[in-house]
């Protein structure tokens, strides 16, 4: 018996673990990437303490969610849609988004209407920024381009994970960056399909995000050591500076925060939902 549910849109969910509380919460995980497998938060959602039913997601072409026939890479743009719609199969559902997985609600205008809670961790609002070079000079970090072209030349394995591989020093701090290769890096799985459709010019699609949380309680983290997704793109968007936002940046913490500083990232969930009596 297979261990995940599938939706209409093929959106694969997977029941993690639940914890008791005084009333239902769905916890609903969405991976970074786009591509990568949602097992990559699977350490997270172990170390979270809070009440409620933990699933992880992944959409068609997401991970290893990928045994179908491709007919068209339009699916893709077809994500916001099935994101909505898996929202609304929960009740009281808090949406918890890691890189990719954090920048694509902003894409989702009826979330605003059907989620109970929002967590952004390490993503960004835009894909437009100064800050993206600017980090990499500041801390004399590798560049990509060479690992970035090799893979959109030939998408295969070995060269999607020799990109992510040069990516460590922009993902951990120093102290843990061997840490992190071995507990993250080393361990993420993927659909090189969907990720070759990001880097060959499928990111063209999301470019501009359509909506904000205007009423929905959000907390947005970042890690102070991250460099692929710097905190300081959310910090100089005046558009997030709203009352129903929270934005919190995890010192000594890179793009994985729950790596470096688990207890700091359960910390400031729990803040997050107790200041909006969530549960």
């Amino acid at each position: 018996m297979s261990r995940y549910l599938y939706d209409t849109n093929h959106t694969r969910l997977h029941l993690v673990k639940s914890v008791p509380g005084a009333k239902v919460i769905n916890w609903l995980f969405l991976p970074g990437g786009p591509g990568v497998d949602s097992s990559s938060l699977a350490d997270l959602v172990k170390q979270m303490r809070l009440p409620g039913n933990y699933w992880l997601v992944d959409f068609i072409f997401n991970g290893t969610n990928e045994k179908y026939p491709r007919t068209s890479d339009d699916v893709y743009q077809q994500w916001p849609q099935y994101l909505e719609s898996v929202v609304d199969q929960f009740e009281n559902p808090i949406l918890v988004g890691h890189s990719f997985g954090g920048y694509l609600p902003f894409f989702c205008p009826n979330l605003e209407q059907s989620l109970k809670g929002l967590i952004i961790l390490n993503s960004i609002p835009t894909l437009k920024s100064d800050l993206f070079a600017k980090a990499a000079e500041r801390h004399n970090l590798p560049s990509l381009a060479q690992e970035k072209d090799q893979f959109i030349k030939e998408p295969n394995l070995v060269n999607m994970k020799a990109l992510y591989l040069k990516e460590a020093d922009y993902f951990f701090t120093q102290p843990n960056r061997a840490k992190g290769i071995e507990t993250i890096v080393n361990k993420l799985e993927f659909c090189l399909h969907t990720e070759h459709w990001w880097y060959a010019g499928g990111y063209e699609f999301y470019l501009n995000i359509k909506w904000i949380p205007e009423q929905t309680p959000t907390l947005i983290i970042g890690g102070s050591d991250d460099f692929i997704t710097p905190f300081g793109v959310f910090e100089q968007d005046q558009r997030f500076y709203r009352k129903n936002i929270q934005m919190t940046n995890i010192p000594n913490a890179g793009h994985f925060p729950w790596v470096e500083q688990p207890d700091l990232i359960n910390q400031a969930m729990e803040s997050f939902v107790e200041s909006y009596n969530l549960m």
